[in-house]
């Protein structure tokens, strides 16, 4: 008996910091609703407003997406997207519902959105790989996707009968990377996932996943900075420098 009057003081005391917590959020919601758009005051409650909901521990967790490698990512990009949401749409809150339920459902939104982005970018990364796979030739240490990538840097150096000869060489001058600009091109503030390891390992005919494995980042996001980069004037005139 002393469990079960235990039990239900417990569940009463959460009910009561639940109606705490929605009652502070409810003010802050409506102070921000009460000031106009853009201005510095609004801005205040809402970065108040956004602390509170950070603070809570009343986010979703998405637990049935945590063994996902890339989950942190996921979560990390649909809760920004989300507070900047609540943040540009503050006037859509309703008081019928909790401000958590209103908030949850729009990060449950926000976080579909970026698993199916993820999702659709890892299917044509892998698709890719596939059709290189079929495609190339077996005794080549290179997809022929990444050949004509190389092609491309070095604007045509590469023939189709020393593709071996100017592999090495590429590879020795990414090694050796003169002036620091490959090693110094990186995902965040993550300098160990940067772009001369990206192409090594491409160069290696190392699969995306592996490569994801090894450096610890999303397929997606080591492809965006190797396909961004790779194309961008100044690593083309990098390569062309040393290697024309």
């Amino acid at each position: 008996m002393m469990t079960t009057k235990y039990q239900a003081f417990e569940v009463q005391q959460e009910i009561s910091m639940d109606d705490d917590l929605d009652l502070q959020l409810r003010q802050l919601v409506y102070a921000a609703q009460n000031h106009p758009q853009k201005s510095a005051e609004r801005r205040k409650i809402l970065n108040k407003l956004i602390a509170k909901i950070q603070s809570s521990g009343k986010l979703n967790k998405f637990v049935e997406w945590r063994n996902r490698h890339d989950f942190l990512d996921i979560y990390s990009e649909a809760k920004a997207n989300t507070y900047l949401e609540i943040c540009n749409q503050i006037e859509d809150y309703r008081p019928e519902h909790p401000v958590m339920a209103w908030v949850n459902k729009r990060f449950y939104s926000r976080f579909i959105d970026v698993l199916r982005k993820s999702e659709n970018q890892r299917h044509k990364i892998l698709s890719r790989d596939d059709l290189d796979s079929r495609n190339s030739d077996s005794n080549k240490p290179i997809s022929k996707e990444l050949l004509r990538v190389e092609k491309e840097i070095n604007d045509g150096l590469i023939s189709k009968t020393e593709d071996e000869l100017e592999i090495s060489t590429t590879k020795n001058f990414v090694e050796n990377d003169p002036e620091g600009i490959l090693q110094n091109t990186y995902i965040g503030e993550d300098k160990n996932a940067n772009l001369q390891k990206v192409i090594l390992m491409r160069l290696d005919n190392e699969k995306w996943e592996d490569i994801s494995q090894k450096l610890g980042h999303p397929i997606s996001r080591l492809s965006e900075l190797y396909q961004r980069n790779i194309k961008k004037r100044k690593i083309i005139d990098y390569f062309r420098k040393y290697l024309q």
